[in-house]
């Protein structure tokens, strides 16, 4: 590991991040990477226990922690891209203001789960979450876009769910189709975004929290359980 990632992932681990890493995003067409050519992907974790609570669906604890990671990753993202350009390069942290206009098809031109699919942070899971082998779905993500001469690591392009199907068989609004995710594989073509974000404004609501929020996906996949199991 060089000199400048070393200290870019000290920083960013030491002020809460559970995996930092970086890949190449040259196959990504120049004006959705904002023509930078290496995204730096930052995830951080669940708690296991709000994780454990949400089996049959989201909890006020759930959705308290969930903003905090959201606010925790903007912080992430704004601290390392300072420091990269402290040193001299360029860097763009993608924070909600960032990314904050979304299209009618429930994405955005670089998604963060792209950028750790390049950094080989994990893959794309059945119900379109990321995955990871250390946390499961049990994440959050964000990016920064940079031109910083960081280490890259090897990009994941396939699924490892397998024949799995315990997120499809919870999902409230039937939105995973049980394709398992490729890359350059169309997200429609395993999972049903408009399906999802119904069914979790609904879950939402139930709690009395006006936003799309779910989790019982997060909670059954096989990997997350490992997690919690070892946690």
């Amino acid at each position: 590991m060089n000199d400048l990632t070393e200290r870019l992932y000290t920083l960013l681990k030491s002020e809460g991040a559970a995996i930092a890493q970086a890949g190449s995003l040259l196959e990504v067409a120049p004006e959705e990477r904002r023509g930078m050519p290496v995204g730096v992907s930052i995830a951080c974790a669940f708690e296991p226990h709000v994780i454990r609570g949400i089996q049959d669906g989201p909890t006020l604890e759930y959705f308290a922690h969930y903003q905090k990671l959201n606010d925790m990753l903007d912080s992430l993202a704004e601290q390392g891209a300072e420091f990269l350009k402290s040193e001299g390069y360029s860097a763009i942290a993608m924070t909600r203001a960032e990314t904050a206009a979304v299209s009618a098809a429930l994405t955005t031109p670089l998604p963060h789960k792209t950028v750790a699919t390049r950094a080989g942070v994990g893959f794309i899971g059945k119900c379109a979450l990321l995955i990871t082998r250390q946390y499961g779905s049990a994440i959050r993500l964000i990016s920064i876009l940079t031109n910083a001469p960081v280490d890259l690591s090897e990009p994941i392009n396939k699924s490892y769910c397998g024949k799995c199907m315990d997120c499809a068989s919870v999902c409230p609004g039937s939105a995973p189709t049980g394709q398992n995710w490729a890359l350059g594989k169309e997200r429609s073509s395993f999972f049903n975004a408009g399906a999802c974000q119904k069914a979790a404004s609904a879950q939402a609501a139930a709690i009395g929290v006006n936003y799309t929020l779910c989790g019982k996906c997060i909670a059954a996949c096989m990997y997350t359980r490992k997690y919690l199991k070892y946690s």
